[in-house]
């Protein structure tokens, strides 16, 4: 008659399943920082094969270490960049990088919207430099467009601006942008675009 083994030597009889020692590294770039190393390993198998998910990125695997090089050039807000790693085990596993950027240049709304027949009241789009940006002041705004009128002012020189946009009508839909131009000479910070619409 066969003996029952004990749980504990059942599974320290069976074959180890690769799994990564972590699946997503956050990562804190610097203003200039234009490209990023982030590493990746297993429990001990090896990995063999990366797929990077963006052109932004390059792998090479080192037995069970993957090392991702990524441009973060032209990152300019907080963004998730993934891989996709298979082991030795035929598991594959997906991998995140969570890059941490840095504000520049801290606006109020993205876009300013108004509803369709509503009163076309102004509105106020509040644009503030955290302190260590790369943005020292605000050299302009223009409007890409004919359909709302706009007035810029300067709250405190290199720290807040406000711009007062207002529809010239609502009757109907309408997309202008309105371009903010900075003085900083990195051409992820050097202009912004704000959207004026006036929706359906």
């Amino acid at each position: 008659m066969r003996t029952a083994l004990p749980l504990a030597a059942l599974l320290a009889a069976m074959p180890a399943l690769a799994g990564f020692t972590t699946t997503s590294r956050d990562v804190k770039l610097d203003y200039s920082q234009k490209s990023a190393v982030v590493e990746f390993t297993t429990d001990g198998t090896a990995i063999s094969k990366a797929k990077p998910l963006c052109d932004c990125t390059k792998v090479a695997i080192q037995g069970n270490k993957l090392v991702a090089t990524v441009d973060t050039s032209k990152f300019d807000q907080p963004v998730t960049k993934e891989i996709e790693a298979t082991t030795a085990d035929g598991k594959t596993t997906r991998l995140a990088m969570v890059f941490d950027v840095p504000v520049a240049m801290q606006l109020s709304a993205r876009s300013l919207i108004w509803q369709r027949g509503s009163a076309p009241a102004p509105q106020v789009l509040t644009i503030t430099l955290p302190k260590g940006s790369p943005v020292r002041g605000l050299k302009e705004a223009g409007l890409q467009g004919k359909a709302f009128s706009y007035t810029p002012a300067k709250v405190k020189e290199g720290r807040e601006y406000t711009v007062t946009v207002t529809p010239l009508s609502t009757e109907k839909p309408v997309l202008n942008r309105l371009v903010l131009t900075t003085d900083s000479t990195d051409p992820r910070f050097a202009k912004q675009i704000i959207y004026l619409q006036v929706k359906k």
